[in-house]
């Protein structure tokens, strides 16, 4: 069993499918699953339980890397993501760098 469950966007995809959602409801509901996700995995590593294990770092980089990644489909309209303040803060970003490769 894991500790944390990544939200699988094709199962979300097809149920919404089956329930002929429209696609503002899915991307409602893809959003939600992702923001919660790198929200928790950010206040996790905020923990004073994960600074004492010494993995509060890793998964405050682990919640930044999932919102840069997933930003670029923010930047498209497909989801909309609600993240803390803190981890949008200069000083955090500035520590990743992404590199887009063109096709």
């Amino acid at each position: 069993m894991a500790l944390i469950s990544l939200p699988d966007p094709v199962s979300i995809l097809e149920a919404a499918e089956m329930a002929k959602l429209e696609r503002e409801v899915v991307n409602a509901l893809v959003s939600a699953e992702y923001s919660a996700l790198i929200a928790f995995v950010w206040r996790a590593g905020s923990s004073k339980l994960a600074a004492a294990l010494g993995i509060g770092q890793a998964l405050k980089d682990a919640a930044t890397v999932r919102y840069l990644s997933l930003r670029e489909l923010e930047k498209k309209n497909f989801l909309t993501l609600t993240v803390p303040q803190d981890l949008l803060a200069a000083d955090n970003l500035s520590k990743f760098q992404t590199e887009y490769q063109s096709k």
